[in-house]
């Protein structure tokens, strides 16, 4: 399908860098408008960290847990999901009902991501195992070169970038892309929380209140426990534990079997009497961002919106920041390719 940019472009319209929700959302919007859009992912699935890993016969949820509405826009999105089963409501709240539903994906969370992909338009093309390395700067646009493999370089008129902002900056360096000062300042000054997250599979069922999920942001070993069994995504008891903030900074570059050392006798002790058969230990290393930018996107080449950076930095570290954020950095592209 022809995109809307004069024939002298390059052949993609826009590259999406990242396959999380910020991109896969910027992705559907911009291939609703007919736009060619090459989407490249580093990993071999999609979702970032809507994630879920199946540990023997059981499957986990290990990165986000859950996610809320606030917005009129995503309360729309989201009730199109619900409308097709793709996601359904868990609870309103863990220790007492609030009025705010929490919203669960039928299969875990990267059963969103693939239902996500599934939707994206003819006109997107979806590339994974394909690490970016570099973003170049040319004269009608952008190419964006790739780490250890045999792909050749892409060409786009408009890119946008949603990785973590020190992945995303990390590439424009590479490729020798000069940010403005102060906005450079700016995103440099962004930090994120890294969290070690604990996969556990049990012989029972623990008792972890009428929700199946403990939620303790004040706790000094860890901040959420869901047995992904009551939450209704696997067939066996297995549970997620997220490691607080200060904990998991001390734990994350040490080795597993001293995470576990660590870990496990709390573990073992907020679930007894179910006994912990398997253990994995995933880390996270940009979960979620300590002090996230007020804007829902941000541009980098001042008002011609052919280099956008995008994601759960912008606008808030929820899983609604990320599609708003991804939703905002097309709809600016959009704007200039109509």
């Amino acid at each position: 399908m022809p995109g809307r940019y004069p024939a002298a472009m390059p052949h993609w319209d826009v590259i999406v860098v990242g396959a999380g929700l910020s991109g896969l959302t910027a992705a559907n919007r911009l291939g609703s408008e007919g736009l060619n859009v090459l989407v490249v992912e580093k990993s071999r699935s999609v979702g970032g960290r809507l994630a879920t890993r199946q540990i023997g016969s059981a499957l986990v949820d290990h990165g986000a847990q859950f996610f809320t509405t606030r917005s009129d826009v995503f309360k729309l999105a989201v009730a199109s999901w619900v409308e097709t089963g793709t996601v359904s409501t868990w609870c309103e709240g863990f220790a007492e009902n609030d009025g705010y539903p929490r919203y669960r994906a039928a299969g875990g969370m990267s059963a969103l991501a693939k239902a996500l992909e599934h939707q994206l338009p003819p006109s997107v093309t979806l590339v994974r195992s394909a690490q970016a390395g570099a973003m170049i700067r040319l004269g009608t646009g952008y190419a964006v070169t790739y780490n250890a493999s045999e792909r050749e370089p892409d060409e786009a008129a408009a890119v946008i970038m949603s990785p973590p902002i020190p992945l995303s900056l990390n590439l424009l360096k590479a490729g020798g892309v000069h940010i403005e000062r102060l906005l450079g300042a700016r995103l440099r000054g962004v930090r994120y929380h890294r969290v070690v997250a604990l996969l556990a599979t049990l012989d029972s069922s623990p008792s972890l209140g009428s929700k199946g999920a403990l939620q303790t942001p004040d706790d000094a070993t860890f901040t959420f426990v869901s047995d992904n069994k009551a939450k209704g995504i696997s067939k066996l008891p297995a549970v997620t534990f997220h490691t607080a903030h200060e904990l998991s900074d001390q734990l994350f570059d040490l080795p597993e079997r001293e995470i576990l050392a660590r870990l496990l006798p709390e573990a073992e002790r907020l679930l007894a009497p179910a006994k912990i058969e398997q253990t994995q230990v995933k880390k996270w290393r940009f979960a979620g961002p300590v002090n996230p930018l007020a804007e829902p996107c941000v541009r980098l080449d001042g008002d011609s919106n052919r280099l956008i950076l995008c994601g759960d930095a912008f606008g808030g570290s929820k899983v609604e920041g990320a599609y708003l954020s991804g939703l905002s950095a097309a709809q600016l592209i959009a704007e200039m390719a109509a």
